[in-house]
């Protein structure tokens, strides 16, 4: 199993003075981020006003309404560091606004070999499972304490050495218009998201806003049943 990234997203009211948040970002993750891109013309409420990002490709995106945060090439060590980033950031955004609701992301990557027969045997039927079938995506959620959303996807993904083909001018051929009949299939993977969001309580509670509290929470149990609710859903067909 590889871990390919944490990640945590904040929502939020409608903010503009970005430029406030900007020096404490620079002055709490000054060892992570060595300097923040600025867009002051920011055309949309998603396009991103401030952004970070480091060799590590750790990224930092801050719009009009949210702000996320991803940890790349991870191990499950690191997540120490990556919760105090959040709680790090949790309280800079916390001094000058509500954090509507959150939501925490965990993206994986295992061998997929026997993906196809052992979902459709195990979580859906055997009845879907012929030599023609190609591909399957799940989408799962469910309630956790009538506080919380978990959400696991799953899909199965192959990996191809596709060969690199040139028109006579020496241009490459878009990989769209590459035929498979001389690619080789490398790998066979199966990709999960996990989350875990609070969500469910920004919709169901009068003027809730996500606490130190509720995410404390959320990060335990990203961090503690990530491992056993993947395993239950592709293993024991149960979620």
């Amino acid at each position: 199993m590889h871990i390919n990234c944490f990640s945590v997203t904040f929502w939020f009211n409608i903010f503009n003075n970005h430029l406030e948040v900007l020096n404490d970002l620079s002055t709490s993750l000054k060892e992570e981020f060595s300097n923040f891109q600025v867009n002051n013309e920011s055309p949309n409420l998603f396009t991103p006003i401030i952004e970070g990002h480091n060799p590590h490709q750790n990224h930092l995106t801050f719009s009009k309404i949210n702000l996320q945060y991803t940890k790349e090439n991870v191990t499950m060590q690191d997540f120490k560091q990556f919760k105090e980033t959040v709680f790090t950031l949790f309280d800079i955004l916390s001094k000058y606004l509500n954090v509507a609701h959150s939501a925490l992301y965990l993206n994986i990557e295992m061998d997929g070999e026997e993906f196809l027969k052992q979902i459709t045997s195990k979580t859906l039927s055997s009845k879907f499972y012929d030599d023609d079938l190609i591909d399957v995506s799940l989408k799962l959620g469910k309630k956790k304490e009538d506080l919380f959303y978990k959400i696991v996807t799953v899909l199965n993904k192959k990996q191809l050495q596709i060969p690199e083909i040139y028109y006579d001018n020496g241009e490459m051929v878009p990989i769209p218009l590459i035929s498979w009949y001389n690619s080789k299939i490398s790998k066979e993977i199966i990709e999960v998201s996990y989350e875990i969001n609070d969500k469910y309580s920004f919709d169901n509670t009068k003027d809730y806003h996500t606490t130190e509290f509720y995410l404390n929470k959320m990060l335990y149990i990203l961090e503690n049943e990530y491992a056993s609710d993947i395993e239950n859903i592709l293993k024991k067909g149960k979620f």
